[in-house]
């Protein structure tokens, strides 16, 4: 399965779409196109297009507040009923440490709107492809973070400190 990138207004590029890009490989999807949309206005337009050729399309944009500045324009081009916060109804919300992305699907669609920011992709991603992952039954899954268990490092330390004595 293809993916493309989209950019808009967004300033860390290339470290969002190195996150994006590797994700995406875990998963089996390759990144076929990296777009920037530089106007406002052009944003529904390079979104269709891209839509024409994909199943799923990153869009990343700036994100001075909790969510990305080109989410409200997507979710009215595509008529995204909005509570009385302004949040979507029925599109999931990824939660990053303090940034809020989303996942608007169609049938046989994805668009995941996401923040200029590395780390704030980094945390949304597992929620985010676990999605794409139920709808698409795409292989693979990120790898599981293994901790050391620091009690039995300690432990084994001081039989070998009484071990020397």
């Amino acid at each position: 399965m293809d993916a493309e990138i989209l950019f808009c207004f967004a300033r860390r590029t290339s470290a969002c779409q190195r996150t994006l890009g590797r994700a995406a490989a875990l998963f089996g999807v390759k990144v076929a196109d990296v777009r920037v949309c530089a106007r406002e206005r052009s944003l529904s337009s390079e979104l269709a297009r891209l839509l024409r050729r994909g199943t799923v399309v990153f869009l990343v944009g700036s994100c001075p507040g909790r969510r990305p500045d080109c989410a409200e324009p997507v979710f009215r081009t595509l008529r995204v009923p909005l509570d009385r916060q302004g949040e979507p109804r029925g599109v999931l919300r990824v939660r990053g440490g303090e940034k809020t992305g989303y996942v608007v699907e169609s049938v046989d669609q994805a668009i995941l709107l996401l923040p200029d920011d590395p780390y704030e992709i980094l945390k949304m991603l597992p929620a985010a492809f676990g999605r794409l992952k139920r709808k698409f039954g795409l292989p693979g899954e990120f790898p599981k973070a293994e901790h050391p268990d620091y009690g039995k490092l300690v432990a084994a330390c001081m039989e070998r400190q009484g071990e020397r004595a």
